[in-house]
């Protein structure tokens, strides 16, 4: 980000890396591949929670966004899996991230380092897909340029 607090905007650009489904820490845990997911934006302007800089919430900025979210789990058809979304730690510090769904995946919260459950079950089609709107925060004196944050999706299967 550039100036003062006043007038400061960040931009987050909430993108979802598209990679092919490999090993990972786990050895039943996969990345699934989201490369056909569509973000409503390229970047989500981050607004003030607060005006005020000594207030609780004054340092806080939050953004929001929509995604269309595709996630090819042909690879693991006719398996049980547990998908998680995850985000890796970031440079800025902790990033607090919630989501309404549509209703095939399911609504939650994550900070930035964790990963939560969004869907389990029998799989039983090629892709799941869901509208996700998404809301993000984080320490606005932290951001000092645009940040990217790269979702990933993971899959524990049976």
């Amino acid at each position: 980000m550039n100036a003062g607090l006043a007038s400061l905007l960040a931009s987050v650009g909430l993108s979802i890396l598209a990679c092919g489904a490999s090993s990972s820490a786990a050895a039943a845990t996969w990345r699934v591949d989201d490369s056909a997911t569509l973000p409503g934006e390229a970047t989500t302007a981050m607004h003030w929670r607060s005006v005020g800089p000594t207030r609780r919430d004054g340092a806080i900025v939050d953004g929001a966004t929509v995604v269309t979210l595709v996630l090819n789990t042909a690879p693991w058809l006719h398996r049980i899996g547990r998908i998680y979304m995850f985000l890796p730690e970031q440079s800025i510090g902790p990033v607090d991230v919630s989501w309404q769904t549509q209703g095939r995946l399911r609504p939650g919260s994550l900070v930035s380092g964790q990963r939560t459950l969004v869907w389990a079950g029998p799989i039983t089609a090629a892709r799941i897909t869901d509208t996700l709107a998404v809301t993000v925060s984080a320490d606005g004196r932290r951001l000092v340029s645009p940040q990217r944050l790269d979702f990933q999706f993971q899959i524990d299967v049976e």
